[in-house]
């Protein structure tokens, strides 16, 4: 078998949480230049960003402007986002583990 992050066996990861701490972690993960890495992103909600998307006040719309870095990680190769699948219900661990090299935990704030 050939070594992890290569193109023949890429580097598998699982994000739970598709908010700003998970995009970050995606985008540092797809900007690695010496692993090929596939990141499959998790959340409970049908759409991505989290809070940004939806907890953010009309007044300060200006902080949205921070889902253009977040779209860039969405549409890049190696990405994929699933939502409404809820981790403890759809998804264990024990069943990611299976599946991925890596599991991230980026669920932020229950707020």
């Amino acid at each position: 078998m050939s070594a992890v992050g290569t193109e023949s066996n890429p580097l598998r990861v699982a994000v739970i949480g598709s908010g700003p701490s998970g995009f970050y972690t995606v985008s540092n993960l797809l900007k690695q230049t010496d692993l090929v890495v596939e990141v499959d992103m998790f959340d409970r909600l049908p759409t991505p960003y989290g809070l940004v998307r939806a907890g953010v006040a009309p007044d300060h719309q200006k902080d949205k402007s921070v889902t253009r870095a977040y779209e860039k990680s969405a549409v890049a190769p190696g990405f994929r986002f699933f939502g409404n699948v809820e981790y403890g219900t759809h998804l264990h661990l024990d069943d990611l583990k299976e599946h991925y090299h890596q599991v991230m935990f980026t669920t932020g704030s229950p707020f």
